[in-house]
């Protein structure tokens, strides 16, 4: 099952001194049950204690960074809805902080171990272990905002759905209530998954169509974004549509010649002009949907318009539906 670069992130904490209490368990359950002379027994406790609460902080904390994946690796298209979601900076300086605060306690804790293999009574010994202490806590308090940064930056990722930027997919447009939806259902081999997105107030709907090579071909509506002007969106949307352009390699333009879907004519087709303009290069296939409550005349009158090949569909009545599905897998298989 395909899953999201994200999901399988080690999650920050929300306060240093999560991972400190935790640490300092470990520490205090190494009873190493010595006997003999009390100031080896003393050297030896101390040495295991400070050990145990570093080396189990060290390796925390690096596991949160490690997990991360790096963002400039990444697919564009995810790339791009991280760049949407997040201050990529902030959270590099932040996991860079985190993985040097790491590389800081190994030094420390080297020096501290060195100090008491030297120390000559239990006096010096309790010392160096005070030291010790105090100069962790210090670079853990020196995490809190850190933490804080990460742990919500890493939420607000993983709440991505998986879509995979690598799979053949066929991007749904038009504007609202044209039947977007409706042609993703019947297009599907299976019953479509609704996914939600932070950069639209709707859900996304997904399908899949299983192509005669045996490959997949994702089918994706993007109610909210690709559904009225690019003149009227915000920044965030706009950086959404942008991420889309590296997820389609065809788009179906639906329009509506009945204009029952609330839209006149002349809008339906400055949004089209608006996709055509953000998504050169993309193949843009052109279908009147509802064809079966409009009449000829119309059909025929937007036919003109459009001066293109158009497909006359009724997603509803599935009417034509298979032609339009034919020309789109033949051109994904003859293009990529």
């Amino acid at each position: 099952m395909v899953s999201q670069p994200f999901s399988r992130m080690v999650i920050a904490p929300n306060d240093p001194e999560e991972i400190i209490k935790i640490a300092i368990s470990r520490a205090k359950k190494r009873n190493l049950g010595l006997k003999g002379d009390k100031l080896v027994k003393v050297k030896t406790t101390s040495l295991a204690y400070l050990s145990t609460l570093y080396n189990y902080t060290i390796i925390r904390l690096r596991r949160i960074c490690l997990s991360v994946p790096r963002i400039d690796n990444l697919h564009p298209f995810y790339r791009e809805l991280t760049s949407l979601l997040i201050d990529i900076n902030r959270f590099k300086k932040a996991l860079a902080k985190l993985y040097s605060a790491s590389k800081v306690l190994e030094g420390i804790l080297d020096e501290e171990r060195d100090k008491l293999r030297k120390a000559r009574n239990i006096r010096e010994v309790k010392l160096v272990k005070k030291e010790a202490l105090g100069r962790y806590f210090s670079v853990m308090d020196s995490l809190k905002e850190d933490l804080k940064v990460i742990r919500g930056y890493q939420l607000t990722l993983g709440r991505l759905q998986a879509i995979d930027p690598e799979v053949k997919t066929i991007v749904i447009a038009g504007p609202p209530n044209v039947g977007k939806s409706s042609l993703v259902r019947v297009l599907s081999r299976a019953k479509p998954e609704v996914r939600e997105y932070p950069f639209t107030t709707k859900s996304l709907t997904v399908g899949h169509i299983e192509m005669d090579d045996g490959s997949k071909v994702q089918i994706v509506d993007t109610p909210g974004l690709l559904d009225r002007p690019l003149s009227s969106r915000n920044k965030i949307e706009l950086q959404a549509v942008l991420a889309l352009r590296y997820l389609a390699r065809v788009i179906i333009f639906l329009i509506d010649p009945s204009e029952t879907c609330g839209y006149p004519l002349e809008r339906q087709l400055k949004v089209l002009r608006e996709v055509e303009e953000s998504f050169k290069g993309v193949p843009i296939i052109k279908a009147l949907n509802k064809v079966d409550i409009t009449p000829k005349e119309k059909i025929e009158e937007v036919t003109r318009i459009l001066q293109d090949k158009v497909y006359r569909i009724s997603a509803l009545r599935k009417i034509n539906v298979d032609v339009l599905l034919q020309e789109v897998l033949g051109y994904l298989l003859k293009n990529h």
